[in-house]
């Protein structure tokens, strides 16, 4: 139908131009039959306009809407692939808090209550976290909680042996003491000294701290002895710690007068 109009349209025009160039060698001025002519051509043109088919654009949208969404199909297809190859890794958490320094391997097992992801002679592992051991036995950890407790014990044993040195050189220095004071002296001061008769000798106690004790042995062969004693029932005595000849009687202060002199 498009096509009829437009072969009228174009005829209207090509009338229209004859039929005015007639009129003004005629007339000298355009008729109204011509201006009818005009008239045609602009309904004919209007008419070809209205009736052209919209197919090829139509069909231009199909294509486009075919393009997007085989282009959102790859999209999603080539999400789905990612997705697939990159599976999300399930995290697992594990409970250290009962874990504690020199546990064995099944003991740091029990305390955590789930088996290892791994484990060698000398470690435990369970995810990125690491458990090492020395003679079976735990002696640090990647856990931090785990391994301040480590540090806190070593710290603690380490502040006693210190003490328990020091300790014993205070004691070995008060053993000293003790064995090289005459008997002369110890006799005269019984309110520190508790004195007794033995089989082979004298005894004698001295108390240093709270149920803390030195023990001296003065034999007849006149030897001194002394021992650490911490008050047990047993009345098992302790380290030996000093020997030496008896001292009987307190050596003689001696005086220095200064006569003179500036």
């Amino acid at each position: 139908m498009s096509s009829l109009f437009t072969v009228i349209f174009i005829a209207s025009i090509v009338w229209f131009f004859v039929a005015r160039r007639k009129d003004k060698k005629v007339n000298g001025k355009t008729s109204k039959n011509t201006w009818y002519i005009l008239i045609l051509t602009a309904v004919s043109f209007v008419l070809v306009g209205v009736t052209t088919p919209k197919s090829d654009t139509a069909a231009d949208n199909t294509k486009q809407d075919k393009s997007s969404v085989k282009v959102s199909s790859s999209k999603k297809e080539s999400s789905s692939s990612v997705s697939s190859k990159q599976p999300t890794k399930k995290e697992v958490k594990y409970d250290f808090s009962k874990v504690e320094y020199n546990m064995t391997m099944d003991q740091v097992i029990n305390a955590v209550g789930q088996q290892p992801t791994d484990k060698s002679d000398y470690e435990l592992y369970y995810g990125d976290d690491d458990f090492d051991f020395n003679d079976g036995k735990l002696i640090g950890s990647s856990v931090k909680s785990v391994q301040n407790k480590i540090d806190n014990k070593f710290k603690a044993e380490s502040s006693s042996r210190k003490k328990e040195e020091l300790d014993k050189s205070s004691q070995k220095s008060q053993a000293q003491y003790f064995g090289t004071r005459s008997v002369e002296y110890v006799q005269k001061h019984p309110s520190a000294y508790n004195s007794g008769k033995i089989d082979n000798g004298m005894e004698y106690m001295y108390m240093i701290d709270k149920g803390i004790y030195l023990v001296r042995y003065d034999t007849d062969d006149g030897y001194t002895n002394v021992y650490s004693y911490d008050g047990n029932s047993e009345n098992k005595l302790g380290d030996a710690l000093y020997s030496g000849r008896t001292i009987f009687n307190q050596p003689a202060t001696k005086k220095y007068y200064y006569i003179g002199g500036k």
